[in-house]
């Protein structure tokens, strides 16, 4: 069983000194250890410990991993042609996954939390994208500056005044949803080892690994708190489940509830209003109140009666539904088909306007199959005002094992799906007035498999292409965001005429 040494410390602040030396004594009586990793301000507001450095006066005697910079005074220090800055000394980068040779898998986020990401700073499409990205596998190791927020929740407390770091919501969602094992963090300017917390539900989850939270203090610093760590560490990949639930000594609860979490992720993608979602606290009572406000159809984005619809995108128009492009699509051919009715589920449509969608779907079935695509069809019933039914193909050489995939996707997400029968009718196995999301699954042009989850609380919005983005399936985690994929009018009118010219002979509507 291969067993890895490793070394974390927290903010050097540019003690480079005092830190190699500590850690070259380490590696000869200690070690030797893999890696270093820093979390925190790794340089400071002097520059001659660094020129010491960089002059090979002072060296690295270790392959070392730093995060990216916290403040706009530091970017002059990270290179823009390499991530080696001096050798043996590795700038991670903004966001990713890092694996070692033995299996190892480190992610690592870069920066402070902020609306818009910069070099220094990370927002909500970093974390959506890392998430997408880290999806397959378990992380071993978690390494960002900025704590996560509420990570004191059911452990012992601690005083963490400095406004960068009171916690980042952000953080604790990709907490939640990557289920590290071991998660550093700096910034603080303190030493805090959290009691490890479940990463599952007790009696209504399959036991899962626990993750451990270390918060560092600051290289030399006064008082005398811990700053570095050193442990052992067998990969994920090299475990048993067995040898990974089981765990000694006492554990918490996860600390990261809806309170923690709900503060981002969760505004819709297709709102009607055509606006973002609300900031800070008054995120959770909103969504709730989205829950429950009609969008008039003149306002609807997806009603034909609304005189601003993107008469563009539109592909074909039956007596009761129609299909459209996706705006910023998963690929080309990303589309939604749409009922005429404004209602917000499946299950609230009208007999007529039901059959006219499933012709729809046979239809483009039959279409995609000749393109050597398979299908796959979701809806979220969550938030937004008028159903959307969308539709993406996918390549047959990525269809392999899709139900599966899907499934452990969402699990990793902490969502559980039901596998329901391929002969199934949803409204007739939805509760009344529950919230859902439900996918469906066609291969070589018959249903090989249908999903459901019901929704109970929060749901991230952009679940559906966070899912199918994955590297496991169209492997774009760059495209998670509608808004990131945007293409012209002119663009969006040559791909609908391209898809009519094509789709015609399939198309009912013009028989």
């Amino acid at each position: 069983m291969s067993v890895s040494k490793i070394l974390v410390c927290g903010d050097v602040e540019g003690n480079f000194k005092t830190l190699f030396t500590k850690i070259g004594t380490l590696h000869q009586k200690k070690g030797p250890f893999e890696y270093l990793l820093c979390v925190g301000n790794f340089f400071g507001s002097s520059d001659d410990e660094w020129k010491d450095i960089k002059a090979g006066k002072i060296p690295v005697p270790l392959t070392t991993y730093i995060l990216g910079p916290n403040r706009r005074e530091h970017l002059r220090f990270y290179p823009d042609d390499s991530n080696e800055i001096v050798p043996n000394l590795i700038f991670l980068g903004k966001r990713g996954v890092l694996t070692g040779s033995s299996g190892l898998k480190i992610a690592y986020l870069s920066g402070l939390e902020k609306k818009d990401s910069t070099e220094f700073s990370f927002s909500e499409k970093d974390v959506t994208e890392l998430i997408a990205r880290a999806s397959s596998g378990a992380v071993d190791i978690l390494l960002t500056s900025q704590w996560p927020q509420g990570v004191t929740k059911y452990a012992k407390p601690i005083d963490i005044t400095e406004s960068a770091n009171n916690g980042s919501s952000l953080v604790a969602y990709l907490a939640k949803h990557l289920k590290p094992r071991y998660h550093f963090s700096g910034l603080s300017g303190v030493y805090y080892e959290r009691l490890p917390y479940r990463n599952h539900q007790v009696l209504q989850e399959l036991p899962m690994h626990t993750t451990r939270f270390i918060g560092l203090a600051t290289v030399d610093n006064d008082k005398q708190l811990k700053w570095l760590y050193a442990f052992n560490i067998t990969p994920f990949c090299s475990m048993t489940s067995k040898e990974l639930t089981t765990s000694t000594g006492p554990v918490t609860e996860c600390p990261y509830g809806v309170e923690e979490c709900t503060n981002q992720f969760f505004y819709d993608t297709g709102s009607s209003s055509g606006q973002k979602r609300k900031k800070s606290g008054e995120e959770k009572s909103s969504v709730k109140k989205k829950k429950n406000v009609g969008v008039s159809q003149e306002r609807c984005w997806f009603c034909l009666t609304n005189p601003d619809v993107q008469k563009q995108l539109l592909l074909s128009i039956g007596d009761h539904s129609y299909i459209t492009l996706a705006k910023g699509g998963l690929v080309r051919d990303h589309l939604l088909i749409i009922p005429l009715e404004h209602v917000a589920a499946s299950t609230s449509l009208s007999e007529s306007a039901e059959k006219e969608i499933e012709d729809y779907k046979l239809a483009l079935v039959e279409y995609f199959h000749v393109q050597d695509q398979n299908v796959i069809f979701f809806e979220r019933n969550f938030i937004s005002p008028h159903l959307q039914i969308q539709v993406v193909p996918i390549p047959k050489s990525s269809s392999s094992g899709i139900t599966k995939t899907i499934i452990e996707f969402a699990s990793d997400q902490g969502l559980e799906f039901t596998e329901l029968s391929k002969f199934s009718v949803l409204k007739q196995i939805v509760p009344t007035k529950k919230s859902y999301f439900y996918v469906e699954i066609v291969n070589n042009k018959k249903c090989i498999g249908k999903l459901l989850h019901v929704i109970d609380g929060n749901f991230p919005l952009q679940f559906g292409r966070m899912m199918l983005a994955s590297r496991d399936i169209l492997n774009v985690p760059n495209r998670i965001d509608w808004k990131e994929c945007e293409m012209s009018p002119d663009e969006e009118l040559q791909v609908a005429e391209s898809f009519r010219r094509h789709f015609k002979k399939y198309d009912f509507t013009k028989r």
